[in-house]
């Protein structure tokens, strides 16, 4: 099953009372077990769809609106609990500012996900142990975030992503904060553990390091889809995409 599917979904935001488009119209379908790169210029809309797909924000409502489904599940029939509950089961996020919680050491970070899934103290620390191996940083997990580097602060941040072994990663801009060799390492990274977790992810970025490694990349302008190009070369045109 493909993790996302968005259907004629269009977001619209006030402005003095003004309606500002962000999206408009887009009809994605994002394939499983693959690195998706969304780029486009500023204000294109990348973060907006960021946000739609990983239900941090809604679609326009009304007769007709679009839907997006993840995971199988249509966004638009969860109430805000539900919504919040899905994200915690079936989503994981990394950030380009890492959001760590600076009281808590890397391993604390790592485990809190599960925590708030009820997940049993054995299976924390299992999980939270096989993660900071898998991210380098197995002697390092009773560091806080202030003792660690950006990029060591970054791994902490995917392996909590990757915590309750989600469908999908969906990461905003992870390299912009990072020197150029330490972004590169960091894609190397997410793109081994996309492979060995067998997880979709799914960037808004416009490093030229984060499109290249990209098995499918979107590009967006003034908040339409205009082509996507897949893994094995071919070229979605606008048409396309929309027939």
């Amino acid at each position: 099953m493909d993790p996302v599917l968005l259907r004629q979904v269009c977001r619209t935001y006030s402005l003095d009372s003004v309606g500002v488009p962000a999206l408009r119209d887009i009809d994605l379908t994002i394939r499983a077990d693959c690195f998706t790169v969304i780029s486009g210029p500023s204000g294109s809309g990348k973060t907006t769809l960021l946000n739609l797909i990983g239900g941090i924000d809604r679609p326009d409502a009304g007769v007709g609106a679009g839907e997006v489904i993840v995971a199988g599940q249509p966004l638009r029939s969860l109430s805000d609990d539900a919504l919040a509950d899905f994200r915690a089961r079936h989503l994981g996020f990394v950030f380009q500012n890492f959001n760590l919680l600076p009281v808590l050491t890397a391993a604390e970070n790592i485990e809190y996900p599960l925590r708030l899934t009820g997940a049993s103290p054995q299976r924390r620390r299992e999980r939270v142990r096989e993660l900071l191996a898998a991210v380098g940083l197995a002697e390092l997990g009773d560091r806080r975030p202030g003792q660690l580097s950006g990029g060591q602060r970054q791994r902490v941040a995917i392996a909590r992503a990757l915590a309750c072994a989600p469908a999908l990663v969906l990461a905003d801009e992870p390299t912009a904060n990072l020197d150029s060799a330490t972004g590169a390492a960091i894609i190397a990274l997410m793109r081994r553990m996309q492979r060995e977790q067998q997880v979709s992810f799914v960037f808004s970025s416009h490093d030229p390091q984060v499109l290249a490694a990209a098995d499918d990349r979107v590009f967006l302008r003034d908040g339409r889809i205009t082509a996507v190009e897949r893994a094995a070369g071919a070229s979605e045109t606008l048409e396309e995409v929309s027939a």
